[in-house]
Parts: structure tokens; sequence; C-alpha cells
């Protein structure tokens, strides 16, 4: 399936992380009935480009109505043009 846009939400505007002479990093909840490996696939993320940047990270609630799932990524690139690209991040 494609992203829902809104679906993804900023935790609040305040919540924004910045260190020293670095961009602000955002961060993100995206609840979505999608599994895993559709999130996780490549381009699936073009959708919010205008809103994410380099180093964001979002937090997924996933298949919902399904086997559900929670997962971080970081968004690796945010290119203008392209594929946005994200890394995983470990959830202990």
């Amino acid at each position: 399936m494609a992203l829902e846009l809104a679906s993804l939400k900023a935790y609040r505007a305040g919540a924004a992380i910045k260190a020293a002479g670095a961009r602000t990093c955002r961060l993100w909840h995206f609840a979505t009935n999608d599994d895993w490996s559709t999130v996780n696939t490549t381009g699936y993320w073009n959708g919010a480009r205008a809103h994410i940047g380099v180093g964001d990270i979002v937090h997924i609630s996933g298949d919902l109505d399904g086997t559900p799932f929670f997962r971080s990524l970081m968004f690796a690139t945010v290119p203008a043009s392209g594929n946005v690209t994200v890394t995983q991040i470990a959830n202990s």
C-alpha cells in the first residue's frame, strides 16, 4: 500500500532535538495497517519528503489489523528526487 501521510504525526513541535551545529531532528509516530515488509520497502516514505529530514526518527505501530509490530526507523537520506532511505533502529 501507499504511505498514508495523514497518519504520520510529529510528537509535538517542541519535541525536536538539535545538536550543536546540526539541523533540528524531529520525532514522529506513524500508525498503519501496512506490514513491516511494505513499510520498509524502497520508496515507501517518498510521499513524506517535504516533512521529514535526515536524522529524523519515526516510531511505527504497524499491521494493526493483522500481526501488530513496533519498529523505529531513522531517515538516512531524503533527496530532492529519488528514494528516501531509512535505517532500522534496534528496539530493546
